[in-house]
């Protein structure tokens, strides 16, 4: 933080191992690889940030608190996961922007050009939807089916299944979420 050059080698000579292993582990848990985040680059993040605005994030260390280590440990996982946010999003922006309307749209043509072969909890007579198991709860799929497949409105798939209208709005969201994620929408 002095400005030594030769301590500055020394630290990052020693500490590079420690950062980059757990920058590896991060991305490796967290899908890094679909990601196409690479953890050599990622562990190079880790040093900017660490000198970035005159050594601000370095200079909050409190040996107190923790081991250096296990501090630039902590840096590198917070870096790595704010690297594959980052990736995300930015797949994100490059697609259509949400409406309502896409989403009921996208719902739709997922039902209709459904090819054959998942659970019977979300089959239908003209097909069905090919999810990997667990992608949707049960009530997740049954309210999908509902409202795209049968076509109710909100108020009637809640007396359906007895539940509160907003609980309807609620599941229809979050699957949707679920499908435009592992379809990458």
């Amino acid at each position: 933080m002095t400005g030594d050059g030769k301590a500055w080698r020394r630290f990052v000579s020693v500490y590079a191992p420690v950062i980059h292993k757990a920058v590896h582990y991060t991305l490796q848990w967290n899908g890094g690889d679909a990601a196409g985040l690479d953890a050599q680059d990622v562990t190079q993040e880790v040093f900017c940030r660490l000198v970035d605005n005159g050594f601000h994030l370095l200079s909050t260390y409190d040996p107190a608190r923790a081991g250096l280590s296990t501090w630039l440990s902590v840096v590198a996982r917070s870096t790595a996961l704010d690297c594959l946010r980052a990736r995300r999003t930015e797949r994100m922006g490059r697609q259509v922007p949400y409406t309502p309307e896409l989403e009921e749209e996208l719902a739709e043509r997922l039902w209709a050009e459904a090819p054959a072969s998942v659970p019977a909890s979300i089959a239908d007579d003209r097909g069905m939807l090919d999810l990997p198991p667990g992608l949707l709860s049960r009530r997740q799929g049954t309210v999908l089916r509902l409202l795209f497949q049968d076509d109710l409105d909100t108020d009637e798939v809640a007396r359906t299944l007895d539940i509160h209208p907003k609980t309807v709005r609620s599941l229809k969201q979050n699957a949707l979420a679920r499908l435009r994620h592992h379809f990458c929408l």
